[in-house]
């Protein structure tokens, strides 16, 4: 890979023990709410 496209979102810092943040299913909808297509 020569390129990153973006945006981008590092999804690690968001981990938290409350919902949609415990889980990658919920961070991947989490994200898709906010217009990122892919994780």
């Amino acid at each position: 890979m020569k390129t990153i496209k973006g945006p981008a979102v590092f999804l690690a810092q968001f981990m938290d023990d409350k919902a949609p943040f415990n889980s990658l299913d919920g961070l991947c909808q989490w994200a898709a709410d906010l217009g990122y297509k892919g994780i």
